[in-house]
């Protein structure tokens, strides 16, 4: 009995979790999109193109993957799984563009929402930013509205 209470615990857990690229990357826009605790169309058609644009993924993916987080209210308590699987993945420039795409993402509504500034600025740090280049892109992003 005990033997079966143990095996429990080494048996997988990932049968229903999807530890692809996409995937990690759309729960980390994600986190942005509902860090005001709004979650908008123009989000998530703004998200789903600019994903299509730095990562060659096509939109409509991008939006079903977007509108699937949302009907599952979705919400991550611990980004460091997905943030740590794209840091070793991605190159520095392409971590710089999944914090662009978070800063668009995050000033589409033209307000700076502290939620959500501080959900950007958690996820650059986990995927190893440096705070200049955080604050160049926030910069650029800003002066382009």
């Amino acid at each position: 009995m005990l033997n079966k209470f143990f095996q429990s615990f080494n048996e997988k857990k990932d049968k229903h979790n999807d530890h692809s690229f996409e995937s990690d990357l759309y729960n980390l826009i994600y986190e942005i999109i509902i860090a005001d605790h709004e979650i908008s169309e123009k989000e998530i058609n703004f998200a789903s193109e600019l994903i299509e644009f730095y990562f060659k993924i096509p939109i409509q993916n991008n939006k079903e993957q977007f509108i699937k987080l949302a009907n599952q209210q979705h919400f991550n308590t611990d980004l460091s799984q997905f943030s740590y699987r794209l840091k070793t993945l991605l190159t520095y420039e392409q971590r710089m563009d999944v914090i662009l795409i978070c800063w668009q993402v995050l000033m589409v509504d033209g307000k700076e929402d502290k939620l959500e500034v501080s959900t950007a600025r958690k996820i650059s740090t986990l995927l190893g930013l440096e705070d200049k280049d955080f604050i160049l892109i926030r910069n650029r992003v800003k002066d382009s509205l």
